[in-house]
């Protein structure tokens, strides 16, 4: 069953991708780092679209260099810019550091985590006062922690809510019945910062609710 659920959000994703490149003539995918959706990349990487034409961001990083191995940037080379989307282009958030008046926007897909803490990204519980980091109405950014945050702890670099939102499809990993839980919480609690995504309007928020590993 899981594996047919993958088998269907893989296809899903290289069809909107396929669509935007035949549309405007190239993809963007915005991506997480993590366990959860390692199987998911791996059977996208060997998806038949023409991955020369996709451009690959992430939504977040660990102020590490590109080859350790807590990097995003690493994870993302090694399991997903493989076999055929090895062809994929990769737009860096620190080497070098990515200007979001680069990007060209709105995303055409958005892949998020979830944090027991009801984080996305690196947006975390700590920075429910930064108004740069979860209001909707900011100014697309890219923001730095100012200390160290989550597990590992790192400082971090993130696109803010504002950016990730500005995307045609929006997919919430979600891998656990735990994490389902945490979400029926974030709906109505300003305490997770995942309130502010499942409440704002500017894109739908989809669920992947199944479990990849």
């Amino acid at each position: 069953m899981e594996e047919s659920r993958l088998n269907t959000l893989s296809a899903s994703i290289s069809h909107s991708l396929s669509d935007a490149i035949d549309a405007k003539g190239f993809a963007s995918l915005v991506v997480s780092g993590g366990s959860s959706p390692l199987p998911l990349y791996n059977m996208l990487s060997m998806t038949d679209i023409d991955w020369s034409k996709v451009f690959i961001y992430l939504g977040d990083d660990r102020v590490v260099e590109s080859n350790h191995k807590d990097s995003n940037e690493h994870l993302i080379k090694t399991q997903l810019m493989i076999n055929n989307a090895s062809k994929a282009s990769f737009n860096s958030l620190l080497y070098p550091e990515l200007r979001v008046n680069e990007i060209k926007l709105p995303f055409d897909i958005v892949l998020l985590g979830l944090g027991m803490d009801g984080h996305f990204a690196s947006l975390f519980p700590d920075q429910l006062t930064n108004l740069r980091m979860l209001d909707v109405n900011a100014l697309p950014a890219l923001v730095k922690s100012e200390q160290p945050l989550g597990s590992p702890c790192y400082q971090r670099i993130s696109m803010n809510l504002s950016l990730l939102i500005d995307t045609k499809r929006c997919i919430l990993i979600v891998p656990s019945a735990d994490k389902r839980a945490v979400i029926e919480k974030a709906y109505g609690d300003k305490r997770f910062p995942l309130f502010f995504l499942l409440n704002q309007n500017k894109t739908t928020v989809e669920f992947s609710d199944l479990d990849f590993t």
